[in-house]
């Protein structure tokens, strides 16, 4: 009987809570028009999402850009090397509400003297929606990673579904050590 108590509430806790998932996984099949498309995978859960997702396929040579943070899709995008930050931005479904547009960083890496070398470009995206100024956007290269931050309020919604995941797992834990004492007595 406490075997199968313990076991009952493993297996509620760790297969019946929902999870998040935090990585994306490649490895699929390619769905969409000619124009533009998504790369999709299974999930964990068995459903299908895209992980990646393709724009522009007849105009020209495309680059890989991740783009990760509060953006309607989230993703790795394969768009036309002419693409600018905007338009990113854009294909992926706009900024969140949560979006802190002033503090958008641009990783990427630079190879000098076969030495890797990482830059980050700070973009101020809200001088452009209020002045229209162009001047402080970079051009996307092949193989950047474009970071758009949360506001306070979302770091701490995080932090906060996380320390009640573990929570959970620290009460779950608690519960069986409570249940092994009283059985054992």
């Amino acid at each position: 009987m406490k075997r199968f108590l313990q076991s009952f509430i493993l297996f509620v806790c760790f297969f019946q809570i929902p999870s998040v998932t935090y990585a994306q996984v490649f490895g699929g099949s390619i769905s969409g028009s000619t124009g533009t498309g998504s790369f999709s995978t299974p999930s964990l859960d068995g459903s299908s999402g895209p992980t990646a997702y393709f724009y522009g396929k007849d105009q020209g040579v495309l680059i890989d850009v991740n783009l990760w943070g509060q953006v309607g899709k989230p993703g790795k995008y394969f768009v036309p090397y002419t693409t600018d930050l905007i338009s990113l931005i854009s294909i992926a479904g706009g900024p969140t509400d949560k979006a802190k547009l002033d503090e958008v960083r641009i990783i990427r890496y630079a190879v000098k003297d076969t030495t890797v070398i990482e830059k980050i470009a700070r973009v101020n995206i809200v001088k452009f929606i209020e002045y229209g100024d162009q001047g402080n956007l970079p051009q996307l290269i092949r193989g950047d990673t474009v970071i758009i931050p949360g506001d306070a309020l979302s770091v701490f919604q995080t932090f906060v579904g996380i320390a009640a995941s573990i929570g959970v797992v620290v009460n779950t834990f608690a519960l069986i050590a409570l249940l092994n004492q009283r059985t054992s007595n």
